[in-house]
C-alpha cells in the first residue's frame, strides 16, 4: 500500500504534535541541501582541477583526436575562432588558458569532448547497464579503457561524470575517492604568452588568379573609358572651334 492512499483525519491535539515534527523536517531538509550545495562545490572544483592536471602531450592527444563536430564545439565553449582550431602546437596553451577562465558548464563540455573516445568506449562496454552502473560494473570495463587510454583521460572522465547531473554521478566519485588508479595530478603551468591569432584562411589558388584577372579587367575598363573621355573632349572642342571659325566667315 502507498503513502498516498492513507487519507486519516487526526484529532486537533496531535497537529500540534505534527507541526513540531514538521519542523525539524525543515531543518532537516535544509541541511541536506546545504550538504548537497557544498558536495557540488567540491565536484566542480575537483572537476577543474582535473583538466588544470592534462599535460601538454596528453591535451595535445585529446585535440587531435577528436571530431570535427567536437572541434567545433571546444570553439564555441572557449569563445575562440573556428580557425584557431587548426593552430596545431600552439593550440594547446591557447586551450589551457581558456579553460583556466572558462564557466564551470563551459568546462564541463569541453571536457566532454576531450574524453569522447575514452567515454565512447566505456559507454560500448557497459551497454545496457550504461544509464546506471555500479561500480562492480565499472570495474569490470575500465581496465581495458585504461591500457587504451591511459589514467589521466579516463580520471578526467570520471571527474566530469561526478560533476554532472547524470544518474552514475555518485559511483563516479566514489571510483575518484577510493581508487588509487584515479589520482589528480599537480596542475600544469599556464603559458602566460599573449593569446596567437587566428591564421588567416588559405585562399584558393584559382580563387586567388580570378580575383587579379578581376583586378586587370577593372584597371583596362577604368583606362578605357579616360581615352573615351578624353577623345570625347577633344571632339566637342574642335567643333567649338569650327562653329568659331564658321562664324567668323560668315560676318566677314
Amino acid at each position: 500500500m502507498s503513502a498516498e492512499s492513507i487519507d486519516k483525519e487526526v484529532p486537533a491535539d496531535d497537529d500540534l504534535h505534527d507541526d513540531v515534527h514538521d519542523g525539524d523536517g525543515e531543518n532537516h531538509d535544509h541541511e541536506h541541501d546545504e550538504e548537497d550545495e557544498a558536495q557540488a562545490e567540491a565536484d566542480l572544483a575537483r572537476m577543474t582541477q582535473a583538466l588544470a592536471a592534462l599535460d601538454d602531450d596528453v591535451l595535445r592527444q585529446a585535440l587531435t583526436a577528436m571530431s570535427e563536430k567536437s572541434r567545433l564545439e571546444v570553439a564555441a565553449q572557449l569563445q575562440l575562432p573556428r580557425a584557431t582550431m587548426r593552430l596545431g602546437d600552439a593550440l594547446v596553451p591557447l586551450v589551457r588558458r581558456k579553460l583556466q577562465t572558462a564557466a564551470p558548464d563551459h568546462q564541463l563540455q569541453v571536457l566532454f569532448a576531450l574524453a569522447q573516445h575514452v567515454n565512447d568506449q566505456t559507454v560500448e562496454a557497459l551497454g545496457p547497464r550504461a544509464e546506471e552502473p555500479t561500480r562492480d560494473d565499472l570495474l569490470e570495463v575500465l581496465p581495458a579503457v585504461l591500457e587504451r587510454h591511459g589514467p589521466t583521460l579516463v580520471t578526467l572522465m570520471l571527474a566530469g561524470y561526478a560533476a554532472s547531473d547524470a544518474l552514475c554521478r555518485p559511483v563516479m566519485r566514489e571510483l575518484l575517492e577510493t581508487d588509487d588508479r584515479f589520482v589528480i595530478g599537480p596542475p600544469v603551468a599556464v603559458d602566460a604568452k599573449p593569446e596567437l591569432a587566428a591564421p588567416e584562411p588559405a585562399i584558393d589558388k584559382a580563387e586567388l588568379e580570378a580575383k587579379r584577372e578581376q583586378r586587370r579587367a577593372a584597371k583596362e575598363a577604368k583606362h578605357a573609358a579616360e581615352v573615351r573621355e578624353r577623345e570625347a573632349r577633344a571632339t566637342a572642342q574642335e567643333k567649338r572651334r569650327q562653329a568659331v571659325h564658321d562664324a567668323k566667315r560668315k560676318a566677314r
